[in-house]
C-alpha cells in the first residue's frame, strides 16, 4: 500500500494521472466507506436480549448487516450506500424490544445527529 501512496504523489508531482487502483485497494476503499451507525443499547444481559434488539434492528429500512455484541451492549448497523435510519426508528426498535438506547452515532454525514441519552445528576 506504501508503494501505491508514493507512486501517486510522484505521479501528481509530475503532473500525470493518478495510476488506477487495484482490485484489492479498491475493497479497500469500498470498506472504509460503509456506512454504520453505532448503537450503545442499556440493559442487556443475556443472549436472548440480544437476539431480541436484533429481530427489531434489523426491520429497519437500509440494514444490510447487524452486530449486536452483549459483552459490550453496542449494535452496529451496516446500511445500504444510499441508506440511513432515523434516531427516532432507532430509539423506537430498541425500546419495542424492552431497552434504552444510550447513544446513536453513525460513521458518515448524516441529517440526523449524534444522540446521547440525558443523565440523571
Amino acid at each position: 500500500m506504501k508503494a501505491f501512496g508514493t507512486t501517486v504523489l510522484l505521479a501528481f508531482a509530475l503532473g500525470a494521472a493518478a495510476p488506477a487502483l487495484s482490485a484489492q485497494e479498491e475493497s479497500t476503499v469500498r470498506e472504509d466507506s460503509t456506512r454504520q451507525i453505532e448503537v450503545t443499547i442499556l440493559g442487556m444481559s443475556c443472549p436472548f436480549c440480544a437476539y431480541g434488539v436484533e429481530q427489531k434492528l434489523k426491520r429497519l429500512d437500509g440494514v444490510e448487516a447487524l452486530d449486536v455484541v452483549l459483552e459490550t451492549g453496542i449494535a452496529t448497523l451496516t446500511l445500504r450506500d444510499d441508506a440511513d435510519a432515523s434516531n427516532e426508528a432507532i430509539i423506537d426498535a430498541v425500546e419495542d424490544a424492552g431497552f434504552e438506547v444510550a447513544k446513536i452515532e453513525r460513521n458518515f454525514e448524516s441529517e440526523y445527529p449524534v444522540f446521547e441519552r440525558a443523565t440523571d445528576t
